[in-house]
């Protein structure tokens, strides 16, 4: 039996989206459940192992796994979210833009398209987020400006690609303008291959905010958030280990989920 058919949707792309709609459903949700505070520190329980009153144990605060990491993936998907909106805005406009423009700004723009894509965007994170501290807006806007390159590089391409093609061409001999022919007749083409990329950076932007949280630059503690979570239990996974995989599975599934959608389409 194959996995899937010609005729039906992919069962691993309802599977993805089942998980995306559990991720948003907790995060939406988390906070009108009434679970243990994640704050909440017990000398007593500390490093307890799962149990009826625990379900994933409780870390080296005593403090319960379980509500940590439900509450762990908003503060990822916010950021996340708004970084991915301000790479798109900027990604789309600045690589289509380029192509209508053509000649030398269109050759300037893409040599700092180029320039962009070539800065090792870790490092220049730390830096940025050692300079400026953990203030989530200015995470948000630099996690936003390093991702929008291969958004505008892609948009970029698909631009050019439509500039050939006569609906275009006709639009331009009936004077249309550049902003009207990118509205009209550019972004409704483009948005499909744009929105594939757009999705893919989501997931670069989740990993590089989790890695910047587990290296003490993202979230500042208690604050629940996945990439902190396994930075503060790795010291102690061989006593409890769920601490550790919990966080990397909810990590692991929402990045997943978002590239088995893309591969499918």
């Amino acid at each position: 039996m194959k996995f899937f058919t010609k005729d039906r949707t992919p069962r691993g792309k309802i599977l993805a989206y089942c998980v995306l709609v559990l991720h948003g459903a907790i995060a939406l949700f988390v906070p009108i459940l009434h679970l243990t505070p994640t704050d909440e520190q017990d000398a007593t329980t500390m490093l307890q192992g799962i149990s009826v009153d625990h379900w994933l144990g409780t870390d080296g605060l005593g403090r319960d796994v379980f509500s940590r990491v439900l509450h762990g993936g908003r503060p990822s998907l916010v950021i996340a979210l708004v970084a991915t909106a301000i790479a798109a805005m900027i990604g789309v406009l600045l690589g289509s833009f380029a192509a209508l423009a053509g000649g030398w700004i269109d050759e300037a723009l893409s040599r700092l398209i180029d320039f962009l894509l070539a800065v090792p965007t870790l490092i220049l994170l730390l830096l940025i987020a050692s300079f400026f501290g953990q203030d989530p807006v200015i995470l948000s806007l630099t996690l936003g400006l390093m991702y929008a390159p291969p958004i505008a590089r892609v948009s970029r391409a698909s631009t050019q690609i439509l500039l050939a093609r006569d609906f275009v061409r006709v639009a331009r001999l009936q004077g249309g303008n550049g902003l009207t022919i990118l509205v009209s007749e550019i972004l409704p083409n483009i948005w499909q291959v744009v929105f594939n990329e757009i999705a893919m950076q989501f997931t670069w932007i989740i990993l590089a905010f989790s890695s910047l949280s587990f290296l003490g630059l993202g979230v500042t503690p208690p604050t629940p958030e996945w990439g902190l979570m396994i930075a503060e239990a790795r010291s102690y996974m061989t006593i409890n280990p769920v601490s550790v995989i919990a966080p990397i599975c909810m990590l692991a599934s929402l990045v997943l989920a978002v590239q088995a959608l893309v591969d499918h389409e």
